[in-house]
């Protein structure tokens, strides 16, 4: 057996592939068919609720032959057998399982779905709201309505209509022969037509909208009215006692009137002069058009800002404004005497500007501005100051003198103990040390006279001063002239 199947192995194969194409072929016959599986059967299984329809005449109803049940165009079963009950016909409809919600509300129509009258049932569901048929169910007579034939029309019509009517269809047969042309040209002469007909009566469909709701609310306004027939009395004997001042105001309405042309004109001419302004408003409000726009960012941060300060506005600023009211109060006075001096302030202030700016100035090229040298004042000033002793800080510097000076600077410390005492701190050179040449004694000589006249004149204004000159109080010192001061001119260093 096995040499045999190994023998024949091409042989098996092929029955293989003929059967499993034969398989295929007969489920796409069969699924085109209509053939469906039991329910039980894995995947491929189909099952179905039973729903009946009650038609007054199911005509051309036959099952078995692919009649299906629709709903909007979609398969959603077939239709399985027609039985008559009570003078009327029953027809099964086999719903898919995941389609068996059909409502009390639903509606079955017959309708052809081939010329041949191959027949299908157009299903409508119906609403929840309305309550679900149970399964098994049926649709009753008055949800139904059968297919119509052309000829039950015709045969609703009386013999003489029949004639009439064959001799129109002849008659339009005869005229339409031969003039397709000519009539599609006048039928889309006819499209305009029917659009504006289309556009009225769209417009008349609003128009019985509005006038629907204008009858409603003119009932609704008496309803109103009669309800308020009280107030509405009241309201027409105001209005005559008003037309009545205005009858007995004819002559002064009657003078106003006649003033109203002038004022009219006025306006005109008012309106005609101001023409040129509103033409330059235009280009100039449209200029400011962008700006206007630009501010909307401004004036949403703007809001954002006092939204954010309000609470300081309600809490902090407000609080101390009703703290501070007192003490504004008691600086009023003291606010108008300051206003009294504010101009005199004003130029102060306008002078030490001018000085500071002065001082700020920085001349252009090599030379410096005042804060330059200010600057290297200050650390001169420290310089100067930086030794000290037991007394305080010692002033660093050097004194220039002529010799006549000298000369007084002794006299005077001679003839008036004070001032010898703050001279002999000043620790200038001595006259006889620095004023040694012959031009330097005409110098020593104006000196002692010069300090014998201020010692004179000091003892006459000094009631029991001592009596005496600067001569008398020593004598006139020999002084040697530095040669580096210049003639007339002595130097040494002071502490």
């Amino acid at each position: 057996m096995k040499r045999a199947i190994l023998k024949h192995t091409r042989d098996l194969i092929a029955l293989g592939v003929i059967g499993l194409l034969a398989v295929l072929i007969g489920g796409y016959i069969l699924s085109n068919q209509r053939f469906y599986l039991p329910n039980w059967v894995p995947i491929v299984g189909s099952d179905f609720v039973d729903y009946y329809a009650q038609f007054s005449t199911a005509q051309a109803v036959t099952p078995g032959q692919g009649q299906t049940v629709i709903v909007a165009g979609v398969t959603i079963g077939e239709i399985g057998g027609v039985t008559l009950e009570n003078g009327t016909a029953m027809v099964e409809m086999k719903i898919r399982e995941k389609y068996a919600h059909i409502y009390k509300d639903a509606t079955a129509l017959l309708r052809p779905k081939t010329g041949l009258n191959d027949m299908v049932i157009e299903l409508n569901p119906g609403s929840p709201s309305s309550g679900e048929i149970a399964r098994g169910g049926t649709l009753p007579v008055s949800r139904t309505r059968p297919n119509v034939n052309p000829d039950q029309i015709l045969a609703g019509l009386d013999a003489d209509t029949r004639a009439y009517l064959q001799l129109l269809v002849n008659g339009g047969g005869e005229a339409l022969y031969d003039n397709s042309k000519a009539l599609s040209a006048t039928l889309k002469r006819f499209d305009p037509i029917t659009v504006y007909l289309a556009q009225i009566g769209k417009e008349m469909g609003r128009r019985q909208a509005y006038i629907k709701r204008g009858i409603h609310n003119f009932r609704l306004l008496a309803e109103e009215l009669g309800a308020r027939d009280t107030q509405l009395a009241r309201w027409v004997r105001s209005s005559n006692d008003v037309f009545a001042v205005f009858a007995a105001q004819q002559t002064n309405l009657r003078s106003t009137l006649s003033l109203l042309p002038g004022a009219l004109d006025a306006t005109n001419n008012a309106v005609v002069d101001s023409d040129a302004l509103t033409s330059q408003m235009g280009p100039a409000l449209k200029k400011l058009q962008p700006a206007a726009v630009g501010t909307a960012a401004s004036l949403e941060s703007l809001q954002v800002f006092a939204k954010a300060t309000t609470p300081v506005f309600e809490d902090q600023l407000r609080p101390f404004t009703a703290e501070a009211g007192p003490t504004v109060a008691a600086l009023r006075p003291a606010a108008a005497d300051l206003a009294a001096t504010a101009p005199q302030l004003d130029t102060t202030f306008s002078v030490l500007n001018k000085l500071t700016n002065e001082l700020a100035y920085n001349p252009p090229g090599a030379q410096e501005g005042y804060l330059y040298w200010l600057a290297w004042g200050n650390h001169l000033s420290a310089n100067m100051l930086s030794a000290q002793d037991a007394n305080g800080p010692i002033r660093r510097g050097t004194l220039f003198s002529s010799c006549d000076a000298l000369t007084i600077y002794e006299d005077l410390g001679l003839g008036n103990p004070e001032l010898g005492t703050l001279i002999e701190l000043l620790n200038a050179p001595k006259v006889a040390e620095v004023c040694t040449t012959s031009a330097a004694a005409a110098q020593v000589a104006r000196g002692k006279q010069i300090a014998r006249q201020t010692l004179k004149q000091q003892r006459a204004n000094t009631p029991g001063a001592q009596t005496g000159s600067a001569s008398d109080a020593g004598q006139p010192a020999q002084a040697q002239q530095a040669p580096a001061a210049a003639p007339g001119a002595e130097g040494g260093e002071s502490r």
